[in-house]
């Protein structure tokens, strides 16, 4: 649920790394994910997460009331656009963008947006978006586009022309699942198989990296072992998830694909364009 959030940090509060893992961390010292002891009190975590936002905005001289598309901000930040999901369509992705388009009439605040991408049912209530005839109430991502790497493609051709070239496409993952199974005869683990199968990227991951094999311009990171038994609400354990991921990184593979990558960035060499994307992907 972090991901939306970390591309608004990196893409248009314009934070370094170092930066929006400080305010990550932050966040989840006040966030509660952990229900083994008894119900989440979504409220709280909705009000908490509301006034961490404001804060962050507030350091970074933006006002917590700002919407998405505002023309008083500077123009030159990043596009950048958030995807969720509507109680009354779940596989739907909605398009929250900073943006003008004619796609879209909704124009939440950032807090809005943001709150709504996160807004999983068992962490958060539903986030209300909109005026009284016109208000949709969101529940955090969409089914199937919890890796929007093919969204992104296709949104990207509509903003940029088809004809624009790409030096680099990154896709970064949170680690490969367990191999998913369920005992039948298993209520509980039926339930779990069906949540951790809605948040599953690794589906588009790897059609994506089945039909860009030949492509330089994509490069997909993620740790192939290891992370498959750590939780959301284990965020105190992330000294092991940074060895494990230092570890993925100095792999001679990972490692030459990085600097291949680096090298495409630096000298922004565009070996494909969004058209020949496109037809890949049939958008």
């Amino acid at each position: 649920i972090i991901f939306s959030m970390v591309a608004f940090m990196l893409g248009y509060l314009r934070m370094n790394v170092d930066q929006a893992t400080d305010e990550l961390l932050a966040l989840t010292n006040v966030l509660v994910f952990d229900g083994s002891n008894g119900d989440i009190d979504r409220e709280k975590n909705s009000n908490d997460l509301t006034k961490s936002l404001e804060k962050m905005l507030r350091t970074r001289a933006i006002a917590p009331e700002t919407e998405m598309k505002d023309t008083k901000l500077p123009s030159k930040r990043s596009k950048v656009v958030l995807y969720a999901a509507a109680s009354t369509n779940i596989t739907h992705p909605h398009i929250f963008r900073t943006y003008p388009s004619r796609e879209s009439s909704l124009n939440p605040t950032i807090i809005q947006a943001l709150r709504a991408t996160m807004a999983i049912q068992s962490l958060f209530p539903p986030v209300k978006v909109g005026g009284q005839q016109t208000q949709e109430s969101f529940i955090g991502g969409a089914l199937g586009a919890n890796n929007p790497t093919r969204l992104l493609l296709k949104e990207a051709g509509e903003v940029f022309g088809r004809n624009r070239r790409v030096a680099q496409i990154i896709s970064l993952g949170c680690g490969r699942p367990q191999v998913l199974s369920v005992e039948l005869s298993n209520a509980v683990d039926a339930d779990e198989l069906l949540k951790e199968a809605t948040i599953d990227c690794e589906m588009v991951a790897n059609e994506l990296s089945t039909r860009l094999f030949s492509i330089d311009a994509y490069l997909r990171l993620n740790i192939s072992r290891g992370v498959e038994p750590f939780k959301m609400k284990e965020w105190y354990n992330l000294g092991t998830v940074g060895s494990l991921t230092a570890a993925y990184l100095a792999t001679p593979d990972v490692s030459a694909s990085i600097n291949n990558s680096l090298r495409h960035l630096r000298a922004r060499i565009g070996s494909v364009t969004l058209d020949q994307l496109s037809r890949y992907f049939g958008l």
